[in-house]
């Protein structure tokens, strides 16, 4: 359309989608028995003694105490401790599930998955994501805990494999993601 010398054009795009829609990865499914659980659970709480013993005897090496009753453990204890940072590290997440109080028909977010009860005690666990809409992304969206500095305002966000921190996304609890930047940067140590 020509207006003297102006040119108007008129356009017409759609709306840019903001929002996606996360759904249960199928790849991610896995199932936990409970006896499971709480034999890593039992595992985890076990080796926390084993791990502070093994580090008071390496403290009392390293402070002449053994060598003073002529007792050469050390190796014994850095092996002891070895087997207990292994139990934690290993059993750490199934603690984390037989602890949890989980309700009928709630999951859980624990450890980077979502976390349920089926009907006989069992542990069903897996991934949401969703396809990134960025312009030209053809990255995945999984949800994880948000930056330090967002904690308080989101419990959850979604961030793109491909994109990373510039394709973020906060999470509401329908398992929609609306696109948003968040602040990445460190909490600040208070200085004395």
């Amino acid at each position: 359309m020509s207006d003297g010398n102006h040119i108007n054009i008129a356009q017409n795009q759609a709306p840019e989608r903001t929002s996606i829609q996360f759904v249960i990865d199928p790849r991610s499914v896995e199932r936990v028995s409970r006896g499971s659980a709480i034999k890593g659970a039992v595992a985890f709480f076990l080796s926390l003694p084993v791990l502070a013993l093994s580090a008071m005897s390496i403290l009392a090496d390293a402070l002449g105490i053994l060598s003073y009753f002529n007792v050469e453990s050390k190796i014994l204890a850095y092996v002891l401790m070895a087997v207990a940072m292994v139990g934690i590290i290993l059993c750490n997440s199934k603690r984390k599930m037989a602890t949890a109080s989980i309700p009928p028909d709630q999951a859980r977010f624990i450890d980077g998955r979502w976390v349920e009860r089926d009907d006989s005690g069992d542990y069903l666990l897996y991934r949401n994501s969703a396809p990134c809409n960025y312009e030209n992304c053809q990255g995945t969206v999984r949800i994880q805990l948000p930056p330090p500095r967002e904690q308080h305002n989101h419990d959850l966000i979604g961030v793109c494999d491909l994109g990373g921190k510039q394709h973020t996304y906060r999470v509401d609890f329908n398992g929609v993601g609306e696109r948003q930047h968040f602040d990445w940067r460190p909490l600040e140590q208070n200085k004395p």
